[in-house]
């Protein structure tokens, strides 16, 4: 009795979404035994990689009371330059693409937050115009992805996934930056914008940071893309701008800003995958599985806004 009240103590002390991932994890590898070999975890983890960066990108701007509806047409064009311009730099397109989304990210933090327009209305108008660049480029899936490249991405070191690395390197970065005065100054400007600004935190830097960073992980989100599917292609990514929303809420991030974790919203994020890959097991039709995805993100936000009354 004893020993069922201490694991019930330690149950409680572990956030929600891990325990639905490891149930999630657990019913998706009894109906594909294989997921629980080497390569079965190596397959997963290249599956739900480049939603998870969605949803990590999503977050870094929810903390700041924000919403980015341009996160999917930023992972299309990331793909398309990539396969457009691989054959002639080789690993210098992994370059060209970061200091374009560095530079989306420059644009659109400074557009929120110096002009004081609502991040969604901002990148739905941006979304459109990257969307439409990306098409103008390469109008239809293609291009050139190096074997090196994609190896670099898709294979194994040390009997590890090289994305297993790549997440736990990201997250560590996160961790670093929240302890930082700027990675302070993301959460007190989502957390009472006002406030944080009275006290002299620069709280429209802060917006402008957490932009770029959302921005960055995107153009990651692609280069993984592109290493999985070995092509550009621009519409890739277009349901991403509203799963990586999803995601993020499903790991406890809050609409209101000033609350959110990394972990837990990429956690939301391979729920969601493995939910998908279940409901594709058992061969429910393609409507059924985004009608799913929908309840999912309706009862996520209907949590926290409960847990914000609470």
């Amino acid at each position: 009795m004893v020993l069922v009240k201490k694991m019930g103590r330690v149950f409680r002390k572990i956030p929600a979404i891990y325990l639905t991932l490891i149930v999630a994890i657990i019913i998706n590898g009894l109906m594909n035994p294989r997921m629980f070999t080497e390569r079965g975890i190596n397959n997963l983890l290249l599956q739900v990689m480049p939603m998870v960066l969605a949803a990590m990108a999503q977050t870094s701007v929810m903390i700041v009371g924000e919403l980015d509806i341009s996160i999917g047409a930023v992972v299309g064009l990331s793909t398309v330059i990539l396969a457009v311009t691989m054959g002639q730099l080789g690993w210098l397109s992994v370059l060209l693409v970061m200091l374009v989304v560095v530079a989306i990210g420059l644009v659109t933090g400074f557009v929120v937050a110096y002009f004081n327009i609502s991040g969604i209305v901002a990148t739905l108008s941006s979304s459109m115009i990257f969307s439409g660049l990306a098409l103008l480029i390469l109008p239809v899936p293609g291009g050139l992805i190096t074997p090196g490249y994609s190896k670099f991405f898709t294979g194994v070191s040390f009997s590890v996934p090289n994305t297993l690395f790549m997440l736990i390197f990201l997250l560590l970065i996160w961790e670093y930056i929240k302890k930082r005065p700027m990675g302070i100054n993301i959460y007190a400007a989502g957390g009472n914008y006002y406030s944080a600004f009275a006290t002299g935190i620069p709280v429209k830097k802060a917006k402008m940071l957490a932009f770029v960073i959302c921005a960055v992980l995107s153009g990651l989100s692609g280069m993984v893309l592109a290493a999985k599917t070995m092509s550009g292609d621009a519409n890739i990514a277009i349901s991403y701008s509203i799963t990586s929303i999803a995601g993020a809420v499903l790991g406890g991030v809050s609409f209101a800003g000033g609350i959110g974790h990394m972990a837990r919203a990429a956690a939301g994020a391979v729920v969601i995958s493995i939910l998908v890959n279940i409901l594709f097991f058992l061969q429910v039709e393609s409507f059924w599985q985004y009608a799913v995805q929908g309840i999912i993100l309706l009862a996520a936000v209907c949590m926290s806004q409960l847990n914000r009354k609470i």
